[in-house]
């Protein structure tokens, strides 16, 4: 092959080469964290974010249709389940971003399953949005910015006076102002 063939080729597996390269890389934002998603990568229109977990050949994150069940999840990832004859609350609700389905094959006979939400740690690197009306003091705790005297402030807060909303709804806590409420936005 003569030397100018040999070095077109050359040039043009490099130039796809470095294509490939620059496509495949994602920046990370300015002071976002490299295990964060960018924003929106964890709430997809139409979709939902949910681990499998326990006896599952691939356990692992998964993204579901919206409105997709548990047994309709685990039927999809596992068709040779007989989970027929599931019935109950759990079995029917529609899984929401940040649920755990486990999956138990004790016997083949009655595969048992239950579903639980993540933590919130999980689900801040997920970005699966929080909501403020079902956090706990621990939960709290796990925000920038909120230690545990704040966390109890705002989960006793709650109790006292109800629901917060939205997260704008934190303004009434002692402690909580608008610096703070922008810094934790971004979860919610």
């Amino acid at each position: 092959m003569p030397r100018s063939s040999r070095l077109a080729i050359w040039c043009i597996a490099l130039l796809l080469s470095l294509s490939l390269y620059f496509k495949g890389r994602v920046p990370t934002g300015k002071g976002e964290d490299a295990a964060l998603l960018r924003a929106g990568a964890g709430s997809h229109p139409g979709a939902v974010t949910v681990r499998l977990a326990g006896d599952f050949p691939r356990p692992g994150l998964y993204r579901f249709p919206d409105g997709v069940s548990a047994v309709t999840a685990i039927k999809m990832t596992l068709p040779d389940a007989p989970l027929a004859e599931a019935s109950g609350a759990q079995a029917a609700r529609p899984l929401l971003s940040g649920d755990v389905v486990t999956l138990k094959l004790a016997d083949r006979e009655t595969p048992r399953f239950s579903v639980e939400r993540m933590g919130v740690k999980e689900r801040m690197l997920l970005k699966i949005p929080l909501d403020p009306d079902l956090l706990g003091p621990d939960d709290w705790s796990c925000l920038p910015g909120i230690g545990p005297v704040l966390s109890e402030r705002i989960a006793s807060d709650r109790h006292n006076n109800g629901a917060f909303g939205s997260l704008d709804g934190l303004l009434r806590v002692p402690g909580i102002g608008p610096g703070k409420l922008a810094a934790i936005r971004r979860y919610f």
